[in-house]
């Protein structure tokens, strides 16, 4: 542009080259799935259209190292989340989406003011640059963080992930998988040398551990069947979160990459449940599932299988080598035993899903005339089927390149087989015995995410809000456009501050016209 030249900076390395198959693989798949899925909708061209616009917002945060652009990304991703959660026009779409922007808007402000501290750095390149001598360096970090936190629903942002499943189900595939939730976990594995360089990665093993074990325990009780599979996300989203407080940026993508695939299956299948059975989502009423639906409970139970961290499937490689290398960092014993627990709740709300799902009694609903011979959903499942089985063992090839072997005993590498088998048993006393569980209210706290989503909702949000509009309207457009800008540019039009300034205009305009020819002078001389 004339004399200007602007350069737009694409940096492709392992990490974004995996993530980039990775989330064109499941938006690819996704699609597809979603045009046999919601082909009925009346603004179906519209739906497609701000999932391309979704995907085109994470595709620009992924190749993006220059903080302003991914900023672009970021705020496309939060734009076009807050729309396709509202897609259903509908009370509890909008109060879910609310909720959505609102914590999402905490970390752009993050975001905001770490454009202006990289300022100070020269360059907003936010992968190259040394923090170590910088003074602001502890503050830039520690809001990068708390905007990855927001976007990953880590605690205490975690109300809106299980409230965003208002949005079609093909959405909280792409959210809950490759995209929205998994946007602050890149980020923070982009940034994690500052991370280490700062030592602020106990705060994050601290906020991983709270939210692995809230959304464990609340999956238990919840009766909703994608605010199972969502909190589920969340919990698996705290073990990245807890990898990347150890200092292993590497396996927590390895994890997030494994767990993507089957997690995306996991909402597909419940989807064809929920559309074939008048759009219900309680899991009590649905029951016996297994005789008429059984490509779909089939895949919901490799899919949970996987999740659970069966040996030989995707998600055991993953696993093993977290707990693996949490036993050799040799952190805190109750630490260790709270990442144990996490891995059984895994397993325990798992089994009930399936349980519940599709080998339970008949409930009220029933259908035995639901069939699945839709051709675009069984491709878009079966897309993604394979990564889920085999995806682990292919990635960590891949990515894991060492050659070091990890010397343990066989009672620690044999962990995660008998924290399964344990798993299963507790489950089966468990499911026999919770009769009287929300009688006890610290249970019910428990269950509820520690109250979270009624903490942080429009109710209690709403007098902030009408009196943001209040001083918008009697403030900010009225008296001080008035008093203060008005005025401010009728003092500056006055003849002598005109003159003063247009004087102080020329002596900065000689002060270049010198400095310039002194450099061309200096250039000749030691040319």
């Amino acid at each position: 542009m004339n004399s200007c030249v602007i350069y737009i900076i694409i940096i492709l390395d392992m990490i974004r080259l995996y993530f980039l198959r990775l989330v064109s693989l499941i938006s690819g798949s996704v699609i597809i799935f979603s045009t046999s899925y919601i082909i009925k909708e009346k603004f179906f061209s519209r739906f497609i259209l701000l999932v391309f616009l979704f995907v085109i917002s994470i595709y620009l945060l992924i190749v993006s190292p220059n903080i302003i652009r991914l900023l672009l990304g970021w705020d496309g991703l939060g734009v076009t989340s807050y729309l396709l959660v509202v897609f259903y026009q509908r009370n509890k779409s909008y109060n879910a989406g609310m909720i959505t922007a609102i914590t999402n808007r905490i970390g752009d402000v993050g975001l905001l003011i770490s454009i202006s501290l990289f300022i100070f750095l020269g360059s907003w390149n936010f992968i190259y640059q040394n923090f170590s001598n910088y003074f602001f360096s502890n503050m830039l970090v520690f809001l990068i963080i708390i905007s990855s936190c927001t976007k990953s629903a880590q605690v205490p942002f975690s109300a809106w992930l299980p409230a965003a499943m208002a949005a079609p189900t093909p959405v909280s595939a792409l959210v809950h998988s490759s995209t929205l939730v998994t946007a602050g976990v890149y980020l923070l594995i982009r940034i994690n040398i500052l991370i280490i360089e700062i030592d602020i990665r106990k705060y994050l093993f601290i906020i991983g551990i709270l939210t692995m074990v809230m959304a464990g325990i609340t999956a238990m009780i919840e009766i909703d069947i994608k605010k199972v599979i969502a909190l589920s996300t969340l919990r698996q989203l705290g073990v990245i979160i807890i990898i990347l407080g150890i200092g292993n940026p590497i396996l927590s993508f390895f994890h997030l990459i494994s767990h993507a695939f089957f997690k995306a299956i996991l909402f597909m299948c419940a989807g064809i449940i929920i559309h074939n059975i008048k759009d219900y989502q309680d899991i009590r009423k649905i029951g016996y599932r297994f005789f008429n639906m059984h490509f779909s409970i089939s895949i919901i139970i490799i899919a949970n299988i996987s999740l659970c961290g069966l040996p030989f499937i995707s998600g055991f490689y993953s696993k093993d080598f977290i707990i693996e290398i949490i036993l050799i960092k040799g952190k805190n014993l109750f630490f260790l035993f709270l990442m144990i627990f996490g891995t059984i709740l895994t397993v325990i709300y798992s089994c009930r899903l399936n349980f519940l799902v599709s080998i339970n009694f008949i409930k009220s609903e029933c259908y035995y005339f639901i069939n699945e011979n839709s051709l675009f959903i069984l491709i878009g499942i079966m897309f993604l089927l394979p990564f889920s089985i085999l995806g682990g063992i292919i990635i960590s090839w891949n990515i894991i390149s060492s050659n070091k072997i990890i010397y343990i005993p066989l009672w620690i590498k044999s962990i995660v087989i008998s924290l399964i088998i344990f798993s299963v048993i507790f489950f089966i006393f468990f499911y026999k015995s919770n009769k009287d569980f929300y009688k006890n209210i610290f249970l019910y706290f428990l269950s509820n995410m520690w109250f979270l989503p009624y903490s942080l909702n429009l109710s209690t949000n709403y007098f902030f809000l009408n009196n943001s509009l209040k001083i918008f309207k009697y403030i900010e457009i009225s008296w001080s456009e008035i008093i203060i800008f008005k005025n401010f540019f009728n003092i500056i039009n006055n003849n002598y501050l005109r003159k003063f300034f247009d004087f102080f205009s020329f002596i900065y305009l000689f002060q270049t016209i010198e400095i310039f020819i002194l450099l061309i002078i200096v250039y000749f001389i030691i040319r």
